[in-house]
């Protein structure tokens, strides 16, 4: 069985490893959010404008 400081070592590698893991995934579902942001955006401009055109 490895020193307690190995241990630790090991343990923290792999906490470091899981929150790099997780900012990756996080970073990805804000691009995602964005992205359906401005297709939300884009649309509710297409709506209003359609809505002028028709006296909506």
């Amino acid at each position: 069985m490895g020193s307690v400081l190995e241990q630790l070592k090991r343990r923290e590698a792999a906490a470091l490893a899981r929150v790099e893991e997780l900012r990756a995934k996080a970073q990805d579902v804000a691009n995602r959010l964005d992205a359906a942001r401005d297709e939300l955006s884009r649309l509710e401009i297409a709506r209003r404008t359609v809505g002028r055109g028709t006296g909506r």
